[in-house]
């Protein structure tokens, strides 16, 4: 296809054929080679193809799914930086690949506005791993580009991938999955309490699909959830009702009159009807994976970056389920007793700067004599 390296793997495949009272069992494997984000990102594009074998989990399945891949992401703060009061805001994001050490991260762009700077990736055990973004920009990649003196509207996808390298073993969201209007959302991440709270509590908000529809030309945003979200949530994954990522959540909606199925209707509203009715909603966005995954193909830049990646596609392993059960799980993957302090580990580079990260309109707000010489 184009002489682009097709990468394809199936696990687990058993195919029985009865012939003349004799079962046979024959395992098939495809595996190749990917060289360029353009042929990764076909290889994504495959994984489109129904799962026959993906079932509906409860609220508490999906939550053990959420709870091991949410992360937070957001800049590292300095000395001086909360005792200056300058703002912090981290956002959220879901771990989606793999490549050997190295995991790959979808967040929002807005969420990593503050390019130049050092960020940390906080994953469900607690650990903080640091994202070089100052000496080399191949760490945080922009899937969308803003535009306005204060990045006001976005071309593309609101969504960047960021890498962090680490040699434990995390879960992967089983992705893409596929929103349908009227069926199970559900959205994790970490919301700012207010208040310069120190405190973080993930929240894992159920809800609906109360539309799909065609990408909207300020960031790209096509999923319309009533999942209750929070700031800060911002990048945090979206799950259907069979654990699979649909999309990353990235803004509040306001209240609007839509048409749905009146099955739908009755869920919300506790009645019967069967016909199409009008009803008021507020609604949340979010850009779909597929949409994540199509766009990958088309950024050139991108392919020295994302080589050999790997792709967990559905269904959700019961094994991942286990093990993020709440009696299980550890306590840093719901609760962080004082973000501030998480941000503020020494990471390599803090030894030899003695300024704010980044600077204006960014995570951490600073005027342009505070940042950092470039």
């Amino acid at each position: 296809m184009n002489g682009w390296k097709k990468f394809f793997q199936t696990r687990n495949l058993k195919s029985t054929i009865f012939i003349a009272g004799v079962i046979t069992a024959a395992t098939i494997a495809f595996t190749g080679k990917m060289t360029g984000l353009t042929v990764q990102a076909d290889a994504i594009a495959q994984q489109t193809q129904p799962v026959t074998d993906s079932k509906t989990l409860n609220q508490t399945e999906i939550d053990a799914i959420a709870s091991q891949t949410t992360v937070v992401v957001g800049q590292d703060l300095q000395k001086g930086d909360v005792e200056a009061r300058r703002e912090f805001n981290p956002g959220s994001g879901v771990i989606i690949a793999k490549r050997d050490n190295i995991y790959y991260v979808a967040t929002n762009l807005h969420v990593v506005r503050g390019r130049g700077g050092f960020y940390g990736v906080r994953t469900f055990d607690g650990e903080v791993y640091p994202v070089d973004d100052e000496s080399t920009r191949s760490n945080i990649v922009p899937m969308g580009k803003e535009q306005g003196e204060s990045g006001e509207t976005i071309q593309g996808l609101d969504v960047a991938i960021v890498q962090f390298k680490s040699d434990k073993n995390y879960p992967l969201a089983n992705l893409p999955g596929s929103p349908n209007q009227g069926e199970r959302a559900f959205v994790s991440g970490w919301p700012d309490p207010g208040n310069e709270t120190a405190r973080r509590q993930r929240l894992f908000a159920p809800g609906e699909v109360i539309r799909v529809t065609p990408r909207t030309a300020d960031g790209g945003y096509s999923i319309q959830y009533s999942c209750e979200t929070q700031r800060g949530m911002s990048g945090g994954p979206v799950f259907n009702d069979r654990g699979e990522l649909v999309g990353i959540h990235g803004r509040a909606g306001e209240a609007t009159s839509v048409s749905v199925p009146g099955t739908l209707v009755a869920s919300l509203m506790g009645g019967n009807s069967i016909a199409q009715t009008a009803i008021q909603s507020k609604f949340n966005l979010g850009i779909r994976v597929s949409d994540l995954t199509e766009e990958a193909k088309k950024i050139q830049p991108l392919a020295g970056v994302f080589p050999y990646i790997k792709f967990e596609p559905p269904p959700v392993q019961p094994a991942v389920v286990s093990r993020g059960m709440p009696e299980k799980r550890p306590r840093s993957a719901d609760t962080i007793d004082d973000i501030y302090k998480t941000f503020s580990r020494d990471f390599k580079h803090a030894a030899v700067r003695d300024c704010p990260s980044a600077g204006s309109r960014t995570v951490l707000l600073g005027t342009s004599e505070e940042r950092c010489p470039e």
